[in-house]
């Protein structure tokens, strides 16, 4: 039985590491999927605020160290692709459409991203448009809420103002209705800042709950993260105001 069961574990380690979970990021240019990387996966991609930084699909083995369940202090891989921004260049969409349809199959779990700055969403309804075939493997998540007018954001909980806290849901429910027409069925768009680390644990926990069910077993190895993760990163913020925020709203 001894034998069985260490037969069965290097199996488990051999898929592993041949095929790790796989997520994909996409969406139209500008909407942050670099700074959400490297937030989320302290990776270090190049970011610009006025220039397009990704022209190819680029591909990242992200090491993390589980925080808690049964593979707690082990460490994880996490096979991460970023694609091109879209809507960039008209003259370069036929060909990054063609990488995405030829690297979004690789991809357990594609996370879209939309900009809560950006009112108009035709290009990403559009770009929905032609990226059919990869709708079930699709979560969605609205990037830069701390930019969201007033833009009172409340750095001593890192949290958006009441005002703020109101146009986002406003916002929120704006993009899901109007991406809901588009690929026919029920979303769950998280809203989220990468940059203030904020919900990145709800933005996670939503990207490990959508993979397939032939691969989640691989994902179990690495959901054990919580919000402290992120939250821990935050500058400015006490340890006991830290532990406010978990107890209270789970960083939400």
């Amino acid at each position: 039985m001894l034998d069985l069961f260490k037969k069965i574990t290097q199996k488990v380690e051999e898929v592993y590491k041949n095929t790790p979970p796989a997520i994909g990021v996409i969406g139209v240019s500008g909407v942050g999927k670099s700074s959400t990387l490297n937030s989320m996966f302290k990776t270090q991609l190049k970011t610009s605020a006025t220039i397009r930084c990704t022209t190819e699909f680029s591909d990242h083995l992200v090491g993390t160290t589980v925080t808690n369940g049964p593979h707690e202090g082990k460490n994880a891989v996490l096979r991460v692709i970023d694609a091109p921004g879209l809507g960039e260049d008209i003259r370069q969409d036929p060909a990054y459409l063609k990488m995405y349809s030829e690297n979004l199959p690789q991809c357990d779990v594609i996370l879209y991203i939309l900009s809560a700055r950006n009112r108009a969403v035709a290009l990403d309804q559009q770009y929905l448009k032609d990226l059919g075939e990869f709708y079930d493997k699709m979560v969605f998540g609205i990037n830069q809420v701390d930019l969201v007018e007033p833009m009172d954001w409340d750095f001593a909980k890192n949290m958006p103002s009441e005002n703020q806290e109101s146009n986002i849901q406003e916002i929120l429910s704006d993009r899901k209705s109007r991406i809901e027409d588009i690929i026919g069925r029920e979303i769950k768009i998280i809203p989220y800042g990468a940059k203030q680390y904020y919900r990145l644990s709800n933005l996670f926990e939503s990207i490990i709950d959508s993979c397939p069910e032939d691969r989640l077993w691989l994902f179990q190895i690495i959901k054990g993260f919580s919000a402290k993760d992120w939250l821990d990163k935050v500058e400015g913020i006490s340890e006991e105001e830290k532990e406010r925020i978990l107890k209270s709203s789970n960083n939400k």
